[in-house]
């Protein structure tokens, strides 16, 4: 293992670069993003009182809201199909919603109990929803034909905290899971066992993420620290850890042609990696507060939502 220190402040033209578009009218922080994959692309914005604003990327107007979870942060947005959607609440609710004309209409709820912060993950290819468990440590397997329990995934024994964070490696029947205790689970559904576990951090996995085209893996936390690893032979292999300036970490994606990375920061700032080396090529200063959470769209944009209430837009590379 070894590291690697922040240093020159690079951007991507002279001078500090602008967002392509900035988003305003939330009127609640920013707590997740999600973009659909249709070819009239829209982005969903969670917000910390419950609502989903709906965005057209082609006007850069919202064109509907949702009362998803009244009172309670949006943790997670995910599209089953394209008619169908999966949402979660900090209330500990999953709710279930169906296209309807140009709206949503909610059609089923999963109630599990948990008051925390971890979205959940969806496995594709074993039709299956996983979200955090009231059983510390543990992650609650539902069937999304039924929507019924199917199985819990904890390793007993361990010592592990609060489930953190959830992704799923998309055409497989495998994810990972980030604990409070710093360690990172690699789980495998269709035998429902853990394959490997290791420990990144002191403090807690704040966010995670996993490319398997890339086979790169790359984890956040309170501190100033970024840890990257790699899979073979179903075992976590450890790879370069970078420090920042500031501490904490929000979330962290890559993005889908593996080129680059984006990580959102406690310190308001939004800084983009290289994916082959962990090079920093760019911080994006833009907003006034602590950036939440990241997306990036099938042609590359790059949404940023913020503490401040507003969603920036980027156009990278």
């Amino acid at each position: 293992m070894h590291y690697i220190s922040e240093g020159i402040r690079m951007t991507l033209a002279p001078g500090p670069p602008d967002p392509a578009f900035t988003l305003r009218g939330s009127g609640s922080p920013i707590t997740c993003l999600k973009f659909t994959d249709q070819t009239d692309q829209k982005l969903y914005s969670g917000s910390q009182d419950g609502t989903i604003h709906i965005w057209d990327m082609k006007i850069h107007r919202p064109v509907g809201t949702l009362e998803a979870h009244t009172g309670q942060s949006v943790l997670w947005i995910e599209f089953i199909s394209s008619d169908e959607m999966v949402t979660f609440g900090k209330n500990g609710i999953a709710s279930i919603w169906k296209a309807a004309e140009s709206s949503w209409t909610l059609t089923n709820n999963i109630h599990t109990s948990v008051m925390g912060f971890c979205p959940g993950a969806l496995l594709k290819q074993d039709n299956l929803l996983a979200l955090p468990s009231e059983e510390t440590s543990a992650v609650d397997i539902y069937d999304i034909k039924t929507w019924k329990k199917v199985g819990c995934f904890l390793d007993s024994g361990s010592k592990l905290g609060m489930t953190m964070s959830i992704k799923s490696i998309s055409d497989t029947s495998q994810f990972f899971i980030g604990y409070e205790d710093g360690t990172i689970g690699f789980w495998d559904c269709k035998h429902s066992r853990i394959l490997d576990k290791a420990k990144f951090f002191e403090e807690c996995v704040m966010c995670l993420d996993y490319s398997s085209g890339a086979n790169l893996g790359i984890c956040g936390s309170p501190s100033n620290l970024l840890s990257t690893w790699n899979i073979t032979e179903n075992q976590i292999n450890r790879g370069t850890n970078y420090e920042v300036k500031n501490p904490g970490f929000n979330d962290v994606r890559i993005r889908n042609d593996q080129k680059i990375l984006a990580t959102a920061g406690w310190d308001h700032q939004v800084r983009i990696f290289g994916v082959k080396k962990l090079k920093p090529l760019a911080v994006l200063s833009y907003h006034k507060d602590s950036v939440q959470c990241l997306a990036f769209s099938k042609d590359n944009m790059l949404a940023c939502g913020s503490k401040d209430q507003h969603i920036s837009l980027w156009k990278l590379y």
